[in-house]
């Protein structure tokens, strides 16, 4: 597989309703929501102190929508997201699902078995 960085957004300025919809929408509005949306196991975090910056490395296991591109993104989130998300920084070896809207507005939430089937049910609907 080829390893090629698909993706290097930054989430500069989400507002607060991306945070609600991040953790209380079902599969189907990320499929209305999102342009580009897969699953990915977290590879790396790093922090960019200076930036005020999570840097997440990602290897892509399952495209739901969109290109199926590469094999590795890169995405850059301010650190300020997860505490007024309400969500927590990923750790090394998490999966997580990621969205982009053609707004390239981006989300990253954990994704678990259940609801990534969930998400390829609605992907056999589509």
């Amino acid at each position: 597989m080829r390893s090629i960085a698909i993706l290097v957004f930054c989430l500069a300025a989400l507002p607060a309703h991306a945070c609600l919809f991040a953790r209380d929408t079902q599969p189907g509005y990320w499929y209305e929501w999102a342009n580009v949306l897969f699953a990915a196991d977290v590879t790396g975090v790093e922090h960019d102190p200076a930036k005020s910056l999570d840097i997440i490395t990602l290897r892509v296991v399952e495209t739901f929508k969109g290109p199926a591109g590469g094999a590795t993104a890169r995405l850059e989130v301010p650190s300020r997201l997860w505490a007024s998300c309400r969500l927590e920084l990923p750790p090394v070896g998490a999966r997580v699902l990621v969205a982009f809207n053609p707004n390239s507005d981006t989300l990253l939430v954990p994704l678990s078995a259940s609801y990534a089937d969930e998400l390829r049910r609605q992907r056999r609907v589509d």
